[in-house]
C-alpha cells in the first residue's frame, strides 16, 4: 500500500498542473510571461469583477497563438483523465 500512497502523492502534485506550468514546460512561454499574465489576470478580475482566462491574456499579448492554447488545454484534459482513471482504478478519493 505504500507504493500506492507514493504514486497517489505524485498525482496530487500533478493535479496542480496549471495552464502556465504547461506553457513553460512546452517552451511556449517564459516564467516571466506567466507571472506578468497572472498579475494582469488578478488586476482584470478585480477591476471587472469577472475572471479572464490566462490563455486569453497570453494570446492578446502575442505570446501564445490560439493553437498553442488548444494544445495546452488538451494536455490539461489528458492529465485530468489520467488522474481520474488512477483514482477510480485504485478506489482512492481525491
Amino acid at each position: 500500500m505504500s507504493f500506492l500512497k507514493n504514486i497517489s502523492g505524485i498525482f496530487r502534485r500533478k493535479k496542480g498542473s496549471r495552464f502556465g506550468e504547461i506553457a513553460v514546460k512546452k517552451g511556449l512561454a517564459s516564467e516571466k510571461d506567466i507571472e506578468e499574465a497572472l498579475k494582469a489576470q488578478r488586476e482584470y478580475d478585480q477591476m471587472h469583477k469577472t475572471h479572464k482566462k490566462i490563455g486569453a491574456i497570453l494570446t492578446e499579448k502575442g505570446i501564445l497563438t490560439p493553437d498553442d492554447v488548444t494544445l495546452i488545454l488538451e494536455e490539461q484534459r489528458k492529465d485530468q483523465s489520467l488522474m481520474a482513471w488512477f483514482y477510480a482504478f485504485f478506489n482512492l478519493s481525491h
